[in-house]
């Protein structure tokens, strides 16, 4: 079975739920087996975590997977924080592992601050955050962020999402030649609308404006975090935020990562593999 044909399945046999929370709501996947449930926040710019389900499905066979794949227009990341909560407990899932990438990985640690007695562990990539105590670098990152997002309208007039989608498609093009994977990406990125984009934004804004972490918010996770970097251009700055990262978490775990965000969809194995063996590690621990 082809890529293409391999993502229309898995959303086939994975339908969408929705759970409704104090007038809010997220849309959510629940499938796989496992002792240990795993929380999927993914996605990133154009694309939705159903993007990366190869990486879910290998996770699947020996987790329970909980992806949360879209929530209304003005949550903020309080109410999806809380939504997550709730939503664990009516599933009755005391702990699980928080799996967050680009802006998914803020709210990764939002709920890990936030909900600490549900978190078990914490796995990032390209995180975008905000630290307490910023350094120079940091603070310039989240600033060009966040101006980026007020141009965001001007640019839209000058240039619109269509155009910037055929750009993406060109530079996927040039480093995927794989015809059955373009076929994906084309699919993937037409279904992101400006309603997507703005939802996004908001979502980016809120965190980075509102929420600010320090190194005691994790000390609970200590040796718990798995933070992946690499030579990924994060369109949102994630990447270059990795020491701010590091310094805000507990003995923090580090993997470099061969792979961009775009082969990472075709290619899961190796963040697979890393996310398994760093998980595995603390079952053996406690058998010792």
């Amino acid at each position: 079975m082809g890529l293409y044909d391999a993502y229309q399945e898995f959303i086939r046999v994975h339908p969408r739920k929705s759970f409704h929370h104090r007038g809010d709501v997220i849309i959510f996947r629940q499938f796989g087996e496992g002792p240990k449930v795993l929380v999927l926040l993914l996605g990133n710019a154009m694309f939705s975590g159903d993007a990366y389900f190869q990486l879910q499905e290998k996770l699947a066979h020996e987790y329970q997977i909980i992806t949360i794949d879209d929530y209304g227009a003005k949550m903020t990341i309080d109410k999806v924080t809380d939504c997550i909560s709730d939503l664990l407990k009516v599933l009755e899932i005391k702990k699980v592992w928080m799996i967050g990438m680009s802006h998914g990985g803020g709210l990764a640690l939002t709920f890990a601050r936030d909900h600490a007695s549900q978190c078990e562990g914490l796995i990032l990539y390209n995180t975008l955050m905000c630290p307490k105590e910023q350094s120079d670098i940091s603070s310039e990152v989240v600033r060009n962020v966040l101006s980026a997002i007020d141009q965001l309208s001007e640019l839209r007039r000058i240039m619109p999402l269509t155009e910037i989608k055929q750009v993406l498609i060109d530079q996927i093009k040039e480093e995927i030649k794989d015809e059955d994977a373009i076929d994906l990406f084309e699919s993937l990125i037409q279904q992101y609308t400006e309603a997507h984009e703005r939802s996004q934004m908001s979502m980016i804004k809120d965190l980075l404006t509102s929420y600010q972490f320090s190194k005691k918010d994790f000390k609970y996770l200590n040796y718990k975090s798995l933070i992946f970097y690499g030579h990924d251009p994060d369109p949102f700055g994630g990447n270059e935020l990795i020491e701010a990262l590091v310094d805000t978490m507990t003995n923090p775990h580090l993997q470099y990562l061969e792979t961009n965000r775009f082969d990472l969809i075709v290619h899961p194995d190796e963040m697979y593999e890393k996310m398994v063996e760093f998980i595995r590690s603390f079952s053996k621990k406690a058998l010792i």
